[in-house]
């Protein structure tokens, strides 16, 4: 696996509202994690989350953070993601749509099969977390959602 790859993914998950990533490649697995108390501008470990006692909050930082709720959409499966419905289409959300529960986002094939990935409830996309053909594995989070207000 790529450092440069291992680095990009880091800022990711820094500057992103998951908590944590899990990605195999090549027989590598890598875990990015970071705690609930990390600043967004603060990076996790590749195999531990950050301790609390490393991870320093400023006074005055709690006042700024967004309280919005959001709700990450989950791959149900393992397999291969694709954004649009067929090759050369258009994606079929992208960040900023205001989807309704049940509409279809994204496409998961597994063995030669396709399996829809719908909004299970309404919401704004605030992050697709892999780019189109992207291998996934179970559980692995696909969009992240701001709820409707």
């Amino acid at each position: 696996m790529d450092l440069n790859l291992v680095r990009q993914l880091i800022d990711v998950v820094s500057r992103s509202p998951i908590s944590e990533l899990q990605i195999e490649r090549d027989g590598l697995r890598v875990r990015i994690a970071k705690q609930a108390s990390q600043l967004p501008s603060q990076t996790g470990s590749l195999t531990q989350p950050v301790s609390a006692s490393s991870a320093a909050v400023p006074s005055g930082v709690a006042s700024t953070v967004a309280t919005t709720p959001r709700h990450s959409i989950r791959a149900p499966l393992t397999g291969v993601f694709y954004r649009s419905a067929g090759e050369g289409e258009p994606p079929l959300a992208c960040v900023g749509d205001v989807v309704e529960e049940g509409r279809k986002i994204g496409v998961l094939e597994a063995m030669k099969t396709f399996n829809v990935v719908e909004a299970d409830r309404a919401g704004r996309i605030v992050e697709i977390a892999f780019e189109d053909h992207a291998a996934v594995q179970s559980g692995d989070v696909l969009f992240v959602l701001e709820e409707a207000g």
